[in-house]
């Protein structure tokens, strides 16, 4: 039997395709396929005619093929595949469409390994690799990214809407790089799935896989004995692959026909920021809570109920919530649609920088947002029961701030001023008033953070949200109040039961937030803290305990010190991680405190400055105070998130719902307990920079707080999750254990045994010296266990963890980090360049930058005199540069000059052939000089324009190897076809996103151009390959921004 990745991973997870209900189209048939897209054309007009049957297929597919050639990862394709007049895809019927596979269907240059289709629409593309392949999903992953960067491939990546990878592994939380994944097209982040249990997704019965769609009507057996047909393979050859290996789970729970159809019209996002759209597919835990949503949405209104919906969604935080309204919206409309009813949506917060941080993140996914201003506005779009505000009628929803409408009386944040409690109320049955009469509209309010200040007795919030029985009213919490804590404000009492629940562990596992560690401060600073603790203590005659600290923590001593300490602190923390925009939160023992460390800030930090030179050379740090939700905040909020605001001191401000992914400090000041701890120790648990941890810095002893916190909450999770086998919970996993930490920092240190840690210059002769992938990766994950763990080694008591204090300090860590990173880029580009994976593949200009870069920085010191350093580095530098300027990297003599340019520069250089390898090196400085005056020369001729001047050049040299010489009838040809493209391109620019379109254009152009020409006769037979090479040159330095050299 053979034994290779075909029979033990692609043919059983084809197998368990067509169990799930696709047919199998093998190669040999010569499917009629549109070659532009990889459409199965002939699938794609049977579908369609038969979803609408009084409409032409031709008309939409050139639709379709029109807005593939769109520069926007696909979004105006996905919208057509959703809005458009005519029905695509059935997705509220699955079993009206046609759900066909194909294998290695070749695309440009690559070739999936499978390819599913819908009504002959290639959706979904699938990798699958050996268990423990090298490199296995890692290589994948490379891959996916390469090809979707290559403008090449853009009318594929904007068709495919999901990929999934797979090893046939299980998830190992310690290993991204094993386990089954999904991504979207354009998206380099790989998620791993978890399946619900409580959904029963199983597949139909045989004997109903005739009825299952609009196939051919061949059984499951023809199906799968095709499959085997295709690969020359016995039924023996490929054992059934059991249905809980992590391929086919991944198989079953994203590419079951219903479940799919569910993704492709509910799960996609394109966000907007600035210039730039991005693709997301969303999170497992996103679909699980919509699904959840759905069901019982249709059991409740299965019955045309009095009481209105409402429910929690229990959601850690850093987990999407916002992203997940957005989802919802789209959801909830499409269900309330057949009952005859529009869907107006509100959503709900209370703080003014969660408005707005909620309206830019709607924003970025199309959804129109609008902000209720006062209480007459907020009253109008109550009462209207228009669900469009803007004249396109875009989806949308309206942001309310209850801050804005709460009564003077009503409670007020601790650190609230009371002059500044709003004026302006709307009463219950002024609400009443403006939500009555509207029977045909359904409001739905979503309910941001509800664990805070939703007080059910007689507030602004509570008349809001009853202001219309008839609402469906959804809270999203990361941390609800539990009833133990809460008295009568639990959020069950509140909102309702719990819809759908995902815990601080969860995340961790899917790496959608950080574990935490947590410092204590250093003993010397705590001993200095503890001194004028204890001086101050003695000064004061007050007996009350609680005014008495308050009285020392707001005291000018107390607070420079303990500024002191921080300062220093998140400096070395930049410096180590090398990252100067890793930012920082101060929680304040009181607003007082936060005035007064805001204000001493400078003065301390040009102390601190003065004291430890080595920190001079970073950049200065910018502080700014945030202690009330008012309007002039917003600009300071934005310049922390945005700008050069570095650190914030605050009191409550800021600790719940604000997202800051390179917020990693977090320096504990006061006493924080329930849902107020977890909500704030969450600030720094966002993923960013392969960063494994968010940093909690403990002034106070948060950890018995915690203790009891997490126990009550796990308590809470259990109740609802009891049924799920899947929930193994632990909220005490949202700390890194010490016992675990120290344990990795004395195995890095064994990893490190044989290199020179505490000799800069030992080292890096060292790791220069390192030849192979394996050993640098040892080494590099020993240096960075240190680097995310230092502060430990310098606060621990372990006598072996305390001996690398002495070897160790921040500069060394930085700099044997900076050189690894050097070293593996080197080690890369070595590879790619002495081992292709394909004889033909071209040699990439990065490889060999990445080679003079290492040449650069390490000028094989040991082996050169100072003066022949310098020269040949001198000669590196000016390769590089002129490197780095040559406009066409796939010219075969380029290619040629990179290969031999490469064997040079691995070549090492030494007194005795210095002289040989110094001429070596001008002779490549000089060819390289006379192929930068040829490529000026010939772009003077076609005004710069780089895409004619390399088509000329790679005409030319085809008509040489057949003995034809003819540069001026060459130029002729060129310049007659570019006067008349540049004209139609200065019409109409949109020409250049349009493939059919655009090669008509040239092929039209061409044989006017020879018609104009009759002597050029001889380069007719040239047609081809001129219209292909001006047509990629035109569209690749049309995306790359760069029609001109």
């Amino acid at each position: 039997m053979p034994y290779n990745e075909i029979t033990r991973v692609q043919v059983p997870a084809l197998m368990h395709l067509a169990e799930l209900g696709y047919d199998f189209i093998p190669a040999k048939n010569k499917p009629n396929l549109d070659t532009a897209t990889n459409i199965l054309t002939d699938s794609f007009t049977q579908a369609f005619e038969r979803l609408n049957p009084t409409k032409n297929a031709q008309n939409s597919l050139t639709e379709i093929k029109k807005r593939l050639n769109y520069d926007d990862l696909g979004k105006s394709f996905y919208e057509y595949l959703l809005k458009s007049e005519h029905q695509i895809i059935d997705f509220d019927n699955p079993n009206n469409n046609l759900y066909e596979m194909m294998t290695e269907l070749p695309y440009k240059s690559f070739r999936p390994d499978i390819t599913l289709f819908i009504n002959g629409l290639p959706l979904v593309n699938i990798e699958v690799k050996q268990p423990y392949a090298r490199q296995g999903i890692k290589e994948e992953k490379d891959r996916h990214i390469k090809r979707y960067e290559n403008p090449k491939n853009k009318v594929f990546y904007n068709l495919v809407q999901i990929w999934l990878f797979s090893d046939n592994l299980p998830y190992d939380e310690n290993n991204p790089d094993q386990g089954a994944f999904y991504s979207a097209s354009y998206s380099p982040i790989f998620q791993r799935f978890v399946e619900a249990n409580r959904l029963d997704i199983t597949p139909p019965p045989e004997n109903h896989q005739n009825d299952q769609n609009h196939q051919n009507h061949r059984s499951l057996e023809e199906i799968q004995k095709s499959v085997l047909n295709e690969f020359n393979l016995k039924n023996t050859d490929t054992p059934k692959s059991p249905e809980d290996a992590p391929t086919n789970s991944l198989l079953t729970s994203f590419c079951f026909p219903k479940r799919l159809c569910f993704i492709l019209k509910y799960g996609i996002s394109f966000l907007k920021e600035k210039s730039e759209f991005k693709k997301h597919v969303w999170r497992y835990a996103q679909m699980f809570a919509s699904l959840n949503v759905l069901k019982e949405l249709q059991k409740h209104y299965e019955n045309n109920p009095k009481d209105p919906l409402k429910g929690i969604i229990w959601h850690t935080q850093g987990s999407g919530k916002t992203a997940l309204t957005y989802h919802l919206t789209k959801l909830i409309r499409d269900f309330f649609s057949p009952l005859n009813k529009k869907t107006k949506f509100y959503f709900i917060v209370d703080r003014l920088d969660l408005l707005e941080q909620a309206k830019n993140e709607f924003l970025k996914r199309g959804l129109c947002a609008h902000e209720a201003e006062n209480k007459e506005d907020l009253s109008q779009k109550l009462k209207s029961s228009s669900v469009f505000e803007g004249p396109q009628g875009n989806d949308e929803i309206i942001v309310v701030n209850i801050q804005k409408f709460k009564a003077p009386n009503e409670e007020k944040a601790p650190n609230e001023d009371p002059s500044s409690a709003p004026k302006e109320i709307i009463s219950k049955t002024e609400l009443q008033e403006a939500t009555k009469d509207n029977h045909d509209l359904q409001r739905v309010f979503i309910i941001d953070e509800a664990h805070r200040s939703y007080d059910p007795k007689g507030c602004f919030y509570a008349n809001l949200i009853e202001c219309d029985k008839t609402a469906l009213k959804i809270a999203l919490t990361g941390t609800p109040l539990l009833e133990d804590n809460a008295q009568d404000k639990a959020t069950k009492k509140t909102f309702g039961n719990y819809l759908h629940t995902y815990s601080y562990a969860e995340s961790i596992k899917d790496r959608h937030t950080l574990k935490l560690q947590l410092e204590t401060i250093e003993t010397s600073y705590k001993e200095k803290l503890q001194e004028i603790y204890r001086l101050l203590q003695e000064s004061i005659t007050i007996e009350d305990v609680e005014v008495k600290k308050e009285f020392i923590f707001n005291d000018e001593r107390y607070i420079k010190e303990m500024l002191s300490y921080i300062i220093r602190d998140l400096l070395n923390f930049r410096q180590l991680h090398d990252n100067k925009h890793l930012k920082a939160m101060v929680v304040c023992f009181s607003s007082k405190q936060a005035k007064l460390a805001n204000c001493l800030f400078n003065e301390v930090q040009e102390k601190v400055l003065q004291e430890n030179p080595n920190l001079r050379i970073l950049k200065k740090l910018q502080s700014s105070l945030i202690l009330h939700d008012e309007q002039e905040v917003k600009e300071k909020i934005y310049s922390f998130k945005h700008e050069d605001t570095d650190i914030v001191f605050v009191f409550n401000m800021l600790l719940t719902g604000f997202d800051l992914p390179n917020l990693k400090r977090l320096y504990i000041h006061r006493e924080l307990k329930d849902h107020n701890l977890l909500q704030a120790l969450a600030r720094v648990n966002r993923s960013y920079n392969n960063m494994s941890f968010g940093y909690l810095i403990d002034f106070v002893g948060i950890k018995e707080n915690y203790d009891k916190t997490t126990d009550d909450y796990l308590k809470e999770l259990n109740q609802f999750n009891q049924s799920d086998s899947n929930i193994k919970d632990n909220l005490k996993d949202m700390f890194a254990d010490r016992e675990t930490l120290e344990k990795d920092i004395k195995n890095a240190y064994d990893d490190l045994f044989d290199y020179p840690i505490d000799d800069i210059e030992g080292m890096t002769s060292a790791i220069v010296s390192i030849s192979e992938m394996n050993e640098l990766l040892k080494v590099s994950r020993a240096i960075n266990t240190l680097k995310e763990r230092y502060n430990l080694i310098r606060t621990s008591n372990d006598e072996k963890i305390l001996s690398l204090k002495e070897k160790m300090d921040i500069e060394k860590i930085s700099k044997i980090s900076s050189m690894l990173h050097k070293k593996a880029k080197q080690l890369h580009a070595l590879k790619n360049i002495n081992e292709p994976k394909n004889p033909n593949d071209l040699m990439i200009l990065e490889d060999l930058i990445a080679l003079l870069d290492f040449k650069i920085e390490f000028k094989e010191s040991k082996e050169l005199r100072f003066k022949e350093k310098e020269e040949i580095s001198a000669k590196y530098k000016q390769a590089k540069e002129m490197l780095e300027k040559i406009p066409d990297k796939q010219d075969k003599e380029i290619q040629k000059f990179y290969k031999d340019f490469s064997k040079l520069l691995q070549t090492p250089a030494t007194s005795q052939n210095f002289e040989e390898i110094s001429h070596s090196y001008d002779a490549i400085i000089s060819q390289l000089k006379q192929h930068k005056e040829q490529t000026t020369h010939l772009l003077n001729k076609y005004d710069n324009d780089l895409s004619y001047a390399i088509t000329h050049k790679r005409l030319h040299k085809r008509l040489m190897e057949q003995n034809i010489y003819n540069p001026a009838g060459i130029f002729t040809l060129l310049s007659t076809l570019k006067k008349a493209l540049d004209e139609r391109i200065s019409k109409r620019q949109e020409i250049l996103n349009e493939e059919t379109t655009l090669k008509t254009a040239i092929k039209v152009e061409l044989r006017d151009a020879f018609n104009k020409n009759p002597s050029l006769k001889d380069l007719e037979k040239e047609t081809e390959f001129i219209a292909q090479t001006i047509f990629n040159e035109l569209t690749q330095n049309h995306h790359q921004g760069n029609s001109h050299a």
